[in-house]
């Protein structure tokens, strides 16, 4: 009797002793960061049967398990994982926003300043000082776009940076999952779970969803399969590797990261970052291949509509020498990156219509002949193929797509990205202060025999039309031959030859003061546009001529009407029908916009991240109120089964003292 009730207090006390240890392993572990709290199972030994029925033979610990909830747990990794995206996402974003800045110091402003300069060129044509002012504020605004591009790509190579390194944690951790599989595997062979290399694994996994996110499935021997958008990264013991490099279809495309596995066999993988929600380095990732993108495109496509309208504008007068106009700014270039198997063939782009440019990067396929088979804007993936189906060149959304060298071969495909890199190349192309092209190339002189009250309103030189040739701008489209305005009543006119008297346009025009002669878009535009003020009577007239004497090319010398129209372009519509001075305060609302969403987005899903932590913790997190009432409740259990043994031992002696 004595011996079994020995048995029994050995058994409990080493039981208690066993809880207590874990309950002391978890005391100590309190701050341990992923450790789940453990406890001692308890189960009762299989009773000895007597002849008065069953007698119970004591305790024992069964095992010592994980207070674990695998939903739970699931929920706070992938939880954790968006909010590493959004959270990545949204500091990039920020920075990017600092580099739009308003005031004196901003873009905006260096655009206005350099428009404002030709208003005081317009005053004073023939003053150097003002001609000067007027380069110097252009050579300005050219520096803060270069400044602000420059900006952008510090940004991009600081994300390709934490990229890498993000590339050489991934592959270090995947290693360590699948050698944490192999010693689980193993373990789990004694038939016990080893609870410490289970949270150490599940603590592996979610740092690795900090940077990635992926799925998980279970294997028969214990082991975790981990997987990277259907793309197995841990398998068993066995460990693929990722990497970021430009996309496989593109290897031209600098500005585009692509996120690649490659399998123990060398198999690659490109995987699209869409189709992963969590994980700090698809926050870099859709942070570099689209926020950063849509800002560089803003920004080019600005660079693009200032140029293009000053330029046109500026080869249309004629400089303080009296030679035509030529580009204000280097024309900017626009490439189209190859596909890989392409032809040898190139394709580039030039602006054709500012006001018709769409925020968007464009696909181009090419069938047999150099025949454009696919034009696909990405922005909406809009078919805007032209129909029928032609050769290069062609005008989409204001550019002009024209071939570079070679025909494009059956099957090439490019990738038309028009603004990424335009501000980059923003440069000033005249230095000289004589240079400045802002004197009209003609101009008006009422006839000496009118009667009426007409006089001329203003006169100014019609923008020049850009063409490719194959980057450049021609230096002028417009005739700009002598015409005579000639009324024939006081409401009516019409558009002769001074020389002959012959008729230039058989349309009588109705005359309205104010309005443009002759007409918009009419076809007997010689290149300039005159508004009169006042009633003019039959038989008054108006010559608009190129000057020749040396009295009219004195004069031309103190016109400004050119940098007038330079001026005026600040009110003058383009792409969104936004006005050239204020493209800037709409570049910097849209980078707003997406910088306050991208704030909202992480501070959301912080909160989820957080709330789903918490429920985490609450079920396997340690308590140590709950610890201390358990250590007290196991210590005095363990005092108890001393007794138990001791009273076992009293028993024992008494009886061999009996038997003496």
């Amino acid at each position: 009797m004595s011996g079994g009730l020995l048995n029994l207090g050995a058994r409990a006390l080493m039981s208690n002793q066993v809880a207590l240890q874990v309950t002391g392993n978890n005391i100590s572990n309190v701050n341990t960061a992923g450790y789940s709290r453990q406890t001692a199972v308890l189960s009762a030994v299989q009773g000895e049967f007597t002849g008065s029925g069953y007698i119970g033979k004591g305790v024992e610990v069964s095992t010592v398990q994980r207070i674990y909830d695998q939903f739970l747990a699931k929920q706070a990794t992938a939880t954790a994982s968006i909010k590493a995206l959004d959270v990545t996402r949204a500091e990039k974003v920020a920075q990017m926003e600092d580099i739009f800045v308003g005031g004196t110091n901003g873009l905006g402003q260096a655009i206005n300043n350099t428009i404002n300069a030709f208003s005081d060129v317009a005053n004073a044509p023939s003053d150097l000082t003002a001609r000067t002012v007027a380069i110097t504020q252009t050579q300005e605004m050219a520096a803060r776009f270069k400044s602000a591009s420059n900006q952008l790509s510090d940004l991009q190579q600081n994300a390709q940076l934490q990229l890498r390194d993000d590339e050489t944690v991934i592959n270090a951790m995947a290693e360590q999952l699948a050698s944490l599989n192999a010693q689980i595997a193993f373990a789990l062979s004694s038939g016990q779970p080893p609870n410490d290399l289970l949270d150490k694994r599940d603590s592996m996994l979610n740092q690795l969803n900090q940077k990635v996110q992926t799925t998980t499935v279970p294997a028969d021997d214990g082991s975790l399969n981990v997987f990277l958008a259907n793309q197995p990264l841990v398998l068993g013991s066995k460990s693929a590797t990722v990497s970021f490099s430009q996309p496989t279809n593109y290897p031209g495309d600098q500005n585009t990261l692509k996120l690649k596995i490659t399998q123990s066999g060398g198999q690659v993988t490109e995987i699209d970052e869409n189709s992963l929600s969590g994980g700090e380095v698809i926050g870099l990732l859709r942070f570099h291949n689209t926020d950063l993108a849509e800002a560089r495109n803003l920004l080019g496509r600005m660079a693009l509509a200032v140029t293009t309208e000053m330029n046109t504008q500026h080869v249309a007068g004629v400089d303080l020498n009296g030679n035509a106009g030529t580009n204000l700014f280097n024309p900017i270039g626009i490439s189209a990156i190859a596909a890989t198997g392409n032809s040898t063939a190139t394709v580039n782009a030039f602006v054709a219509n500012d006001s018709q440019l769409q925020l968007s990067d464009y696909k181009l396929t090419f069938g047999a002949g150099g025949v454009i088979s696919s034009v696909t804007r990405l922005s909406d993936n809009a078919n805007v193929t032209p129909a029928p189906a032609t050769t290069l060149p062609i005008t989409i959304d204001g550019l002009t797509i024209q071939a570079g060298t070679g025909t494009p071969a059956n099957g090439d495909t490019f990738m038309l990205r028009p603004y990424d890199q335009a501000a980059q190349q923003i440069q000033v192309a005249i230095a000289s202060p004589s240079a400045l092209a802002v004197a009209n190339p003609v101009q008006a002189t009422l006839g000496t025999q009118n009667t009426g009250t007409m006089t001329i309103g203003s006169l100014k030189a019609d923008p020049a039309v850009p063409t490719g040739s194959p980057l450049g701008y021609q230096a002028s489209v417009h005739t700009n031959s002598p015409m005579a305005v000639k009324f024939v009543s006081s409401s009516q006119y019409q558009l002769v030859n001074p020389s002959t008297g012959a008729l230039m346009s058989a349309t009588t025009y109705t005359y309205t003061p104010g309005q443009a002669i002759p007409p918009s878009g009419d076809a007997a535009s010689q290149g300039w546009t005159l508004t009169l003020t006042g009633t003019p009577k039959a038989g008054d007239s108006v010559v608009v001529v190129r000057p020749s004497t040396a009295t009219d090319l004195a004069a031309q010398k103190k016109d400004g009407g050119n940098a007038k129209s330079l001026y005026n372009l600040s009110t003058k519509p383009t792409y969104d029908k936004t006005p050239l001075s204020d493209t800037y305060a709409a570049l910097m609302a849209q980078i707003g916009v997406r910088s306050q969403s991208a704030q909202y987005a992480a501070d959301v899903s912080s909160s989820i991240a957080n709330n789903a932590e918490a429920a985490r913790t609450s079920v396997s997190g340690v308590n140590l109120d709950e610890e201390a009432a358990h250590l007290l409740q196991f210590q005095q259990a363990y005092q108890a089964s001393a007794k138990i043994i001791q009273t076992a031992q009293s028993i024992f002696d008494t009886l061999l003292q009996t038997m003496r």
